[in-house]
């Protein structure tokens, strides 16, 4: 990793924590000629500075990529217009990467950076949040609601805004009370998560519940199964 951040300070390759097929958001970021550098220190942690303003690296806590899987935020919304560039010493030698905008992020709490260049297959790409935004992983109090959305259906059939039913999600799901379903049909649904800030940043977990046995299932990112208080099968299976 220190080797991989040295090239990028050389002008290699940005190191990216996040790899995504050629073809996501790559339209997004629309490039412009002439564009500011910016400087990305990436030791000790990667810094972007914008205009003096710092933005940490926070892939880990955004991701876009979609079979990912874990708590954590997932970007659906849209990249907008490249404000600058980075990568290298300077624009002249690097600058081998678009920062973009959020569209939507009326605050420019957020960046998204990925090539400017043609690139073969899949690439890297980062998102930055501003330093004083303290972006978290999902929590009960980062969350305004809950939506519960069906296998092959589009739309909603339910929405927990229940401050209590959400903090006891979570509980479990980073609890230790593992219990299989002990079988049989089982239907699927997700809990989509909203962050109470920003809409385009939303937690997907898959859940599974039996009308039969009256409970319902979900499953952590170590694809362990836990069983969900009453009130979210009630809320599921309504």
């Amino acid at each position: 990793m220190v080797k991989q951040k040295r090239r990028l300070q050389k002008g290699a390759e940005l190191i990216l924590s996040l790899t995504l097929p050629s073809f996501l958001l790559l339209a997004g970021c629309t490039a412009k000629k002439d564009l500011p550098f910016y400087q990305l220190e990436v030791s000790p942690k990667s810094v972007l500075t914008v205009d003096g303003v710092p933005y940490i690296e926070a892939t880990d806590i955004i991701r876009s990529y979609p079979s990912a899987t874990g708590l954590f935020w997932k970007f659906t919304g849209k990249v907008g217009e490249a404000v600058g560039i980075c990568g290298g010493d300077n624009a002249e030698h690097g600058g081998g990467y678009d920062v973009c905008q959020i569209e939507g992020d009326e605050e420019h709490c957020f960046l998204y950076v990925r090539p400017n260049h043609f690139v073969f297959g899949p690439y890297d790409t980062y998102f930055f949040a501003r330093e004083d935004s303290q972006m978290t992983l999902p929590s009960a109090e980062m969350i305004s609601s809950i939506a519960v959305v069906y296998e092959n259906e589009e739309n909603a059939s339910a929405q927990v805004d229940d401050p209590a039913m959400i903090a006891a999600l979570l509980e479990i799901f980073h609890g230790d009370s593992i219990q299989a379903p002990d079988g049989g049909d089982l239907a699927r649904a997700s809990l989509i998560m909203h962050h109470k800030d920003f809409p385009f940043l939303q937690c997907e977990i898959t859940c599974y519940y039996s009308p039969e046995e009256e409970l319902s299932y979900c499953k952590n990112e170590n694809r362990e199964s836990f069983i969900l208080p009453p009130e979210w099968f009630a809320a599921i299976w309504h």
